[in-house]
């Protein structure tokens, strides 16, 4: 049977900036002409200028102005999504993957995924010196993604300042030689995963097989090995994913190859191979790949806690999504997994609203990923990497912007915030020029727990320790399902070219 490939089609681009999605082009439009309109139909000036103003002024608000976190418009389209999806039926989502069966070459036959993943995956497997490594293409986004498993140095906190900003620095090289290096590789996703476990469970059970027959020094020896070993209260995994953009030059180098599928593979696992080596640069140690089976293991996970990560067995890309999930609760969702016949976990995702403002440290996020206790969330960091003659050009751009729209009349006092944010964008401009690296980045924190009275405290939890981290967080309700998917390895939660 031959296998079919799905060729991404080209993303709609705005007419009048980067910065604006196409609805509120659209409405900043109909403002302006509407209120022109309204002022062709008036006779008396005074009201032409009030019709006008009325008009173009209720746009530009709805488009413009700050309104819960956002602008109206914004909770408007979330609003009318919601209400679509919920019509629909959409937020509920049932698992075909009992049913959905086999090929006759072995293959499983392509099943739905939950709401809020990137729709039309393909998914390809290629082959580096590490070992297989699972690559899905979006087409909706133009993007190839894939996973591995790296582990930081284990020992950082006990450095000192100085060992602490070399190792900074070099994670800095690592990010400017990744942007500059003319591969391509744009787009990079951290995401820190905890998850509490018990640090008695290992004493419980060596006393549970313990041989009460057994010799008495082999009793104490085996009594002496147990209080060597360290246990940790949580286990925590650092999941690192690359974003390779769809282009005709990696269309072009595919077709060269027998299929396009092998192409891809061929292609794909050679440039992920060559980032994967010089992860030494930025002191990080590659684990694992995340192949079908291990990235499998890990989308499942994340939807429901009680399937453990490492846990592979009949894991693919059909088995891989929960067997339900109810997104139609405003304010969290409710998946389950396969192991349990009822339990279900509750997620609910927040976006990281403001980063600290004020200079922070090295271990400026401690409070958030190392104090937070029996609580399990996932924090999730997405990167679009700048090179640096682009990364100069933007941050001159901001910095002429600050200067020219300050005022600086003789004789009125200059409004400090604006003299802090030309400051900001002037600082911002020397160290990219200095060699800092450029990027362009978005933060989401899932925390999910087993029923919802807990999800509430856990978050209260999470948001205690984000205020004590100096980060600002807004739960994204109504929307749970669609945040939720940007902690998860298909580098989302980031506008494609900074729209």
């Amino acid at each position: 049977m031959a296998r079919t490939f799905m060729y991404p089609r080209p993303r709609p681009r705005g007419l009048l900036g980067r910065k604006l999605e196409a609805d509120e082009q659209l409405v900043l439009g109909a403002g302006l002409v509407g209120g022109l309109f309204a002022a062709l139909l008036i006779t008396s000036i005074p009201l032409k200028i009030a019709a006008f103003a009325a008009v173009a002024g209720t746009c530009a608000w709805a488009t413009l102005a700050p309104y819960k976190g956002r602008t109206y418009l914004r909770w408007f389209e979330i609003r009318r999504t919601y209400k679509r999806q919920l019509r629909d039926g959409s937020l509920l989502y049932k698992s075909k993957a009992p049913s959905a069966g086999r090929f006759l070459d072995g293959r499983r036959a392509a099943i739905d995924v939950p709401v809020g993943v990137p729709q039309d995956m393909q998914w390809i497997t290629a082959r580096t010196a590490y070992g297989e490594i699972a690559v899905t293409l979006q087409p909706h986004e133009l993007m190839f993604t894939a996973a591995v498993e790296v582990e930081g140095m284990r020992d950082f906190g006990s450095l000192d300042t100085q060992d602490k900003e070399s190792l900074i620095r070099a994670y800095e090289h690592l990010l400017k030689t990744t942007a500059d290096s003319g591969g391509r590789i744009r787009r990079l996703q951290w995401i820190a995963r905890v998850i509490p476990s018990d640090p008695n469970a290992h004493a419980r059970d060596a006393a549970a097989r313990r041989d009460s027959t057994s010799p008495a020094w082999l009793q104490q020896s085996y009594n002496e090995l147990i209080q060597k070993v360290a246990v940790t209260a949580e286990d925590r995994r650092l999941i690192l994913a690359v974003g390779i953009p769809y282009t005709p030059d990696l269309v072009a180098e595919a077709r060269r190859y027998g299929t396009l599928h092998e192409g891809y593979a061929i292609t794909l696992g050679k440039e992920i191979e060559s980032f994967v080596r010089t992860l030494g640069r930025g002191q990080l140690r590659h684990v694992r790949n995340l192949d079908e089976a291990g990235l499998a293991s890990y989308l499942h996970h994340a939807y429901a806690p009680s399937h453990w990560i490492d846990d592979t067995t009949g894991m693919d890309r059909v088995t891989c999504w929960p067997a339900e999930l109810d997104a139609r609760d405003k304010k969290h969702m409710a998946s389950r997994s396969w192991e349990v016949s009822e339990d279900s976990w509750y997620s609910m995702t927040a976006w990281v609203k403001e980063l600290p403002v004020l200079p922070a440290g090295i271990n400026f996020l401690a409070p958030l990923l190392l104090y937070v206790q029996d609580v399990i969330f996932s924090v999730s960091v997405t990167m679009d990497l700048v090179p640096t003659d682009q990364a100069i050009s933007e941050a001159m751009a901001d910095a002429t912007v600050e200067l020219g729209t300050a005022d600086k009349k003789a004789g009125k006092i200059e409004d400090p915030r604006d003299q802090k944010a030309q400051s900001a964008s002037l600082s911002t401009m020397k160290d990219i020029a200095n060699g800092a690296a450029g990027t362009r980045l978005a933060a989401w924190i899932t925390v999910t727990s087993p029923n919802a009275d807990a999800l509430r405290r856990d978050g209260d939890t999470i948001r205690a320790a984000s205020s004590r981290a100096g980060v600002r967080l807004e739960w994204c309700d109504n929307e749970h399902h669609r945040a939720f998917a940007n902690t998860l390895p298909f580098l989302g939660g980031l506008l494609t070219g900074g729209r």
